[in-house]
């Protein structure tokens, strides 16, 4: 796991998909192998592959606020607020002292409010 947090941390991309790889092989029960691919997988820009490993790590981890953040980050980028805002409200019943939760889903409603 430190390879592969490592290796995405100094722009190894290839070498920290290799760790991670190997740890969801390995460990196909253990949460946050899939949330660190997810991760990756966000910075290279794969968003439907990293969806994957979040959807991943949630079904074997569902409190884990932070693929819960990653999969609302996602859905915001692609422009789906609903799923995005649904992502943040679960965040808010696991973790509602979350730094700045309540300003991400304000400007996320806001834009549903301008939006109709």
């Amino acid at each position: 796991m430190n390879r592969g947090i490592e290796a995405m941390g100094s722009g190894n991309h290839s070498e920290a998909l290799e760790a991670f790889d190997s740890i969801v092989r390995a460990a196909p029960g253990f949460a946050e192998g899939w949330n660190k691919r997810a991760t990756l997988y966000w910075l290279l820009g794969e968003h439907e592959a990293s969806v994957r490993d979040i959807e991943r790590t949630l079904a074997l981890e569902p409190r884990h606020f932070g693929a819960l953040s990653g999969l609302a980050m996602i859905r915001q980028e692609q422009g789906q607020v609903f799923d995005a805002l649904d992502a943040l409200e679960r965040i808010a019943r696991i973790h509602p002292h979350m730094p700045q939760l309540d300003e991400w889903m304000e400007d996320l409603s806001g834009g549903l409010a301008e939006a109709t």
